[in-house]
């Protein structure tokens, strides 16, 4: 009897181990790390408009809401390390600070990172050829020059104005691309990240023209913001790199013709974990909806969360102020394995430089995409109970 206990405790630990590898992680959450006030880097009307991260450090980018020409600037924020070992509150950032004269009047400005080497649009929106641009800088805040002259201008890229900016992975191994929106147009431009020259349109995707923002998955589907609306266009794999299928709505509300509408694609599947879905993250420029609202791509199991304000507790012990409007941004990044989001949240009054409970203010929150190993809870709870029953036995 004793040898049978024994065979049918090992079947069932043998099987705890394979369920175990199985079902590490059954569900994920987001977390809510840290929110700094950076409200003293960004005072009065310049405010906080993107944000992205190179693996290391963040940096931010502004843009400015009073008319004529501003200065507006790109910012190295610091480590991520020592953020996350920093408190909440006022936060001085640690790195360099690049700025350009650009487009005020709530003309909008785009950040990306790719291969160690920052992407910023400033003056987004605006049809003066001086007053906006897009640039190449490295790692320590200098312009690369040999791109695009300095300046892709909107001469050069054959347009009358720039909307946004992101990093196109291209389809089937194509190559990778900075992919240029515009608003008024369904045509993805391209051009070559390493000198600036075009590489040749993609599209038109179709749907709505009134492009905002453009958001890339690691498949080279296309993630749009449009006044109202995000949409899916998938890639055309039969006619490779250039071509999208018809976008379809995701998210749909109504809304009026505003700057500063974002959408972000985070590949949690695809870099992080496989068992879970990817995010796609977006704003809604209505008065009242200050939060990031969440779409699960459904290529895995679902976050257990559909938004975020900013009061989520952070690791401090206090609950923020929720987010102050909806000049809102996100990206993500990986860590020392693990995954993060980043939220800024843009200000354009006096606000307050101290603190984060209580006010307003330009603002940097830290998120942390984390598994919930569920099963191994209920897999553990099951065999305690299971020894408990053979231990009342004998």
């Amino acid at each position: 009897m004793r040898r049978m206990e024994m065979m049918r405790l090992s079947a069932v630990l043998a099987l705890g181990a394979i369920l175990a590898q199985t079902f590490v992680f059954a569900n994920y959450t987001i977390v809510h790390r840290r929110t700094f006030n950076l409200n003293a880097t960004f005072a009065g009307a310049e405010a906080i408009g993107d944000v992205a991260f190179d693996g290391n450090n963040l940096y931010v980018s502004s843009w400015h809401n009073t008319s004529g020409v501003q200065t507006v600037r790109l910012v190295q924020v610091g480590d991520i390390n020592t953020l996350l070992s920093a408190n909440s509150g006022a936060l001085a950032p640690s790195g360099w600070s690049v700025t350009v004269s650009a487009a005020g009047a709530s003309r909008d400005t785009r950040l990306v990172y790719h291969d160690n080497h920052l992407y910023w649009g400033y003056g987004l929106g605006d049809g003066t050829a001086a007053n906006t641009g897009i640039r190449k800088y490295d790692l320590n805040g200098n312009l690369v020059t040999g791109w695009a002259g300095g300046t892709l201008t909107l001469s050069g890229a054959d347009v009358s104005r720039y909307d946004t900016i992101d990093i196109d992975p291209g389809y089937s191994s194509s190559g990778e691309t900075l992919a240029v929106g515009v608003f008024g147009s369904t045509i993805v431009r391209r051009f070559d990240l390493s000198t600036g020259a075009n590489a040749g349109n993609a599209g038109p995707v179709g749907g709505a023209t009134s492009t905002r923002d453009y958001a890339f998955a690691p498949n080279g589907d296309l993630y749009i913001r449009t006044q109202g609306a995000v949409a899916v266009a998938t890639r055309a794999a039969a006619s490779g790199a250039t071509a999208f299928n018809s976008p379809t709505n995701i998210a749909t509300w109504t809304e009026g013709a505003l700057a500063q509408a974002f959408v972000a694609y985070i590949p949690v599947n695809e870099v992080f974990f496989s068992g879970f879905s990817s995010l796609v993250l977006y704003n809604q420029r209505v008065s009242g909806q200050n939060k990031v609202f969440i779409y699960n791509v459904g290529n895995g199991t679902f976050v257990g969360v559909n938004e975020l304000n900013g009061s989520e507790l952070v690791d401090d012990g206090n609950n923020p102020v929720g987010f102050f409007n909806t000049l809102l941004n996100a990206n993500w990044g990986l860590w020392n394995g693990r995954m993060f989001i980043f939220v800024v949240n843009g200000f354009t009054g006096t606000g307050v430089n101290d603190g984060y409970t209580l006010g307003s203010f330009d603002r940097l929150d830290i998120y942390e995409v984390v598994p919930e190993p569920a099963s191994i809870l209920a897999l553990g709870s099951g065999l305690v109970s299971l020894l408990a029953l053979r231990r009342r036995r004998k």
